[in-house]
């Protein structure tokens, strides 16, 4: 399933990221992740392997992931899962699209009076840590604060060349 042009422009908007896996015995675990982006079909997210090494131990164990995406300047949330997670490729290759990400999201933040020191220690993971987790989201939700949270929100139907 893909994204829909509206989900893909909200990855880009200056989100906050929250990665989440779940190990085989039943253990939830999560990390903030440092950017998204839509590629062919399939989600590609970027978190530090120091901070996001149990994320990194569940998928590598089942490939289960949820991955939200929260905008500051109106909480809109949506949540993005999938149980086909692989961790593929690490370092600087990454380093532009976490910046951009980050300047989104300073972005965001300023507008409330937070300055961009608050964030910096988030972003500001080594480049050797830096690793990218693909998968493809088999379904997405509507995290909103309201009546609508919790609700399936439709994705868009693709097929892969085999």
């Amino acid at each position: 399933m893909a994204l829909t042009d509206e989900m893909i422009q909200l990855l880009s908007a200056g989100v906050a990221h929250q990665v989440g896996g779940c190990t085989n015995d039943g253990r939830p675990v999560v990390c903030r992740g440092l950017a998204a982006q839509h590629e062919a079909g399939r989600l590609l997210v970027i978190i530090s392997a120091e901070s996001g090494f149990e994320v990194l131990d569940a998928i590598r164990q089942n490939g289960r992931i949820a991955v939200n995406v929260t905008l500051p300047e109106n909480y809109r949330s949506l949540s993005f899962i999938g149980d086909d997670a692989v961790v593929r490729g690490s370092g600087a290759a990454w380093r532009p699209l976490v910046n951009e990400r980050h300047r989104a999201f300073s972005d965001q933040l300023l507008r409330y009076g937070i300055p961009p020191e608050y964030t910096n220690a988030w972003y500001s993971a080594d480049d050797e840590h830096l690793v990218a987790l693909r998968f493809t989201p088999t379904q997405a939700r509507n995290q909103t604060p309201g009546p609508g949270a919790g609700n399936a929100v439709k994705l868009i139907p693709i097929e892969f060349e085999k």
